[in-house]
């Protein structure tokens, strides 16, 4: 197949708590492929946030939000406050209402609805990565998904990629056991939609002649988006997967509902004090994140060699001539290819490790 355009598709992020290490390496890493891939080819990034929001992971929190703290001012909180109620939430078991969170569903699926905390949390989020240089997201820009549920389960049904129980009150699952893979379910039997759905509903009309999607995703996610890669393939789709892995803090890898990230999150991250400026700290992370931690890494987050590697940019930076030709760029990019198709971030990154001399036209990408 000809690749014509390439589609970065990374795994969205719930708005319901601040950015940890491991969002930060994932989000890095996707933003370093993309500014590299581009000057070669096609390369878009595929973000919407209905993909994250059209869950009950967090309806059912925005719920629970608004049955303990009605009254509460969100503008006012940070999102690290916003994460300790996500934390408390999971920690107390609440009991959600199924009826109210699939109003809530209703809601965010027609309108794009995103409850006030949320919202705080995506304000958060753009400042905190528009410091650090990542290419606009689109965080709280409202866009439907590109096809409803009802004709997407019917298109997976048509492809017998459905068991459906709802007519007897059950759940639908998607079945990938032609590839030897496990039911997953889609939709509970109270019609609240798995994660899944809505990437289906916004990858599945993306499909097209020449385009391949790049799956970025956390490797806790794995066996899932083996199974999305199979759909997508049913339909005609090509893909490519690309987990990476958690990033320990304080020597354990836990999902961020259950905490842990006190002290590491990207606000943190930050606000540390330092001699550094806006340059070198974008340079830094990268360095870190996508250097230092190579994608399957799992060395934990070590504040002591991020701050080296902030230092090692500035350095970096300052032998750097000002005034940078870019000419030759893509040849000097093409170097750190992958056989897909897209820049290798690890590849690219290390190339500046490196006792030889940084590629000025390289650097330019990072900061």
């Amino acid at each position: 197949m000809v690749l014509d355009e390439l589609v970065v598709a990374p795994v969205t992020i719930t708005p319901t708590k601040p950015l940890t290490p491991t969002h930060v390496k994932g989000l890095l890493w996707t933003d370093i492929l993309v500014k590299a891939s581009a000057p070669a080819g096609r390369v878009r990034l595929l973000w919407n946030d209905r993909m994250a929001t059209l869950t009950t992971q967090s309806t059912a929190f925005w719920q629970y939000l608004d049955r303990v703290e009605p009254d509460t001012d969100w503008g006012r909180e940070s999102a690290a406050a916003i994460g300790e109620r996500y934390i408390r939430f999971h920690t107390e078991g609440a009991r959600s209402d199924p009826r109210g969170v699939g109003a809530y569903l209703e809601r965010v699926d027609t309108s794009g609805w995103i409850h006030p905390a949320g919202r705080r949390v995506l304000d958060a989020w753009r400042a905190e990565l528009e410091l650090l240089g990542v290419a606009d997201l689109g965080l709280g820009a409202d866009r439907p998904l590109a096809a409803a549920a009802d004709p997407m389960l019917e298109a997976l049904a048509e492809r017998g990629l459905l068991v459906d129980h709802r007519r007897f009150g059950g759940p639908v699952h998607l079945d990938g056991t032609r590839w030897g893979l496990p039911l997953r379910q889609l939709i509970g039997s109270d019609g609240h939609p798995n994660y899944l759905l809505p990437i289906l509903r916004e990858l599945i009309p993306a499909i097209g002649p020449g385009r391949v999607f790049l799956l970025v995703f956390d490797d806790g996610l794995a066996a899932d988006y083996l199974l999305l890669d199979r759909v997508l393939t049913a339909f005609g789709g090509h893909s490519v997967r690309l987990p990476f892995s958690r990033v320990p803090v304080a020597g354990a890898v836990r999902s961020s509902r259950y905490g842990g990230w006190r002290g590491s999150t990207l606000s943190d991250l930050s606000a540390v004090s330092g001699s550094a400026d806006r340059a070198a700290y974008r340079l830094g992370m990268r360095l870190y994140f996508a250097g230092v931690l190579p994608r399957r890494s799992v060395q934990p987050f070590r504040m002591s060699v991020l701050r080296r590697c902030v230092g090692r940019a500035a350095r970096l930076l300052a032998r750097a001539p000002a005034d940078v030709d870019g000419r030759g760029l893509p040849e000097a990019l093409s170097r750190s290819r992958d056989p897909n198709g897209f820049v290798d971030p690890y590849r690219l990154t290390t190339s500046l490790l490196r006792p030889l001399p940084a590629d000025p036209r390289v650097l330019r990408i990072y900061t």
